[in-house]
């Protein structure tokens, strides 16, 4: 690239008057190849072109433009039966020799031929295609205006009584496809039936946990005693009044009391009085 010092004009790649100097269109610039120049006020720089990326150097004058391997990076678009060749800027996609490459699909053991749909055999309500050589599936968008529309995988679009739900206080009404959360259990209303299951918890990595009350799923607490589940650790034993080793988990009524009850959590000693006890 040429100095750009050596041209005349005002600092910040201005004219004597201000204006701006476009030093990609008057020839002040001389890019990579594998650049172009981009003109921005007061300067300009040499921006890597489509199929290259900067090598971490940066270099002015856009030498530092090196190409970008879209096969090992999987940014290509080359189908599932064709191999995908790099190429200087770019890559192509071949058909291996003694092949003929058509974009369809291999999909449970048959050959689905570009641009087919179908329906899952294991699931009717998931819809696949081939495209270009790729499977693509997705759950079955429910269209609730269609007459025909299947109510087996969309149920709210069942408008007969028959298929509500009462709920289990008695006083509400579902529509068929409707959810709801009871007693830290998913609900929903198929067809006439609920069918309810355990709420999903995210997993907590923690030795103490604490279900709060009105919520569903354990939180993480460091005061052990404050916990209602543990994770056992064997080696981490107590000592009770008398000095006798306790396992963790173990539970025993304090010497001298009835109505205190001792718990060894992970080497820590719990003790609560029963109310009722007293």
């Amino acid at each position: 690239m040429r100095p750009s010092a050596c041209r005349s004009v005002g600092s910040n790649g201005a004219g004597s008057g201000g204006e701006d100097i476009d030093e990609c269109a008057d020839g002040f610039v001389e890019c990579d190849s594998k650049s172009t120049c981009v003109n921005l006020p007061g300067w300009y720089h040499c921006e890597c072109r489509d199929g290259y990326h900067d090598n971490g150097l940066f270099s002015a004058s856009g030498e530092s433009c090196v190409d970008i391997n879209e096969c090992k990076s999987g940014r290509n678009t080359c189908a599932n039966d064709t191999v995908c060749f790099n190429l200087d800027g770019g890559y192509d996609c071949r058909c291996p020799h003694g092949h003929n490459c058509t974009g369809d699909c291999i999909h449970d053991n048959k050959v689905k031929h570009s641009g087919q749909i179908w329906v899952l055999d294991s699931d009717r309500c998931s819809v696949c295609s081939c495209q270009a050589g790729q499977v693509m599936c997705r759950r079955m968008v429910c269209d609730c205006d269609n007459p025909n529309a299947d109510l087996f995988c969309c149920p709210e679009c069942d408008p007969r009584l028959s298929s509500q739900c009462l709920h289990q206080n008695g006083l509400l009404t579902y529509g068929s496809g409707d959810t709801w959360v009871e007693n830290c259990q998913q609900c929903q209303c198929l067809q006439g039936q609920v069918d309810c299951w355990p709420l999903p918890c995210p997993p907590v990595d923690c030795e103490f946990t604490v279900v709060p009350d009105g919520e569903c799923c354990p939180r993480c607490v460091i005061d052990p005693c404050q916990a209602d589940t543990i994770r056992n650790d064997i080696t981490k034993t107590c000592a009770d009044e008398h000095n006798i080793s306790r396992f963790s988990g173990s539970s025993w009524i304090k010497h001298g009391t009835e109505c205190t009850l001792c718990q060894c959590k992970n080497g820590h000693i719990c003790c609560s009085v029963d109310p009722m006890c007293l």
